[in-house]
């Protein structure tokens, strides 16, 4: 089984980057891949608490990380300092676990494919 690690770094919201990448990740994860999703930067305030994605006529990726493991995807991580960084306040409803610059580059060093976007 290959692994697979999503990196998305953009904002959530201007764009529909961090969507399209979520999607390709449960494709991903359709075609039994361990699928791995790191937020950095701009991305961890797909994090934040009390989203309204309608109000700028996208989808609520708060609600998207929390049905997650219905798509079989079980680890979601965010970069510990760009979390801490910009106070981004974790929605109760995702499961994440928060990771330094270490555990990042170990993640990524063990990773079949990596795949990542930015501007």
């Amino acid at each position: 089984m290959k692994r697979y690690l999503f990196i998305i770094s953009r904002a959530p919201y201007g764009s529909n980057h961090a969507f399209e990448q979520l999607e390709a990740a449960m494709v991903a994860a359709a075609f039994d891949g361990e699928v791995h999703i790191l937020l950095r930067d701009e991305a961890v305030w797909c994090l934040q608490v009390e989203q309204n994605g309608a109000a700028v006529a996208q989808k609520t990726l708060s609600k998207v990380l929390s049905a997650l493991p219905s798509f079989e995807i079980e680890q979601l991580h965010a970069c510990e300092r760009s979390v801490t960084s910009r106070g981004v306040g974790v929605s109760p409803e995702i499961s994440v676990g928060l990771l330094n610059l270490t555990q990042q580059t170990q993640l990524i060093g063990e990773s079949d494919i990596v795949i990542g976007g930015q501007s």
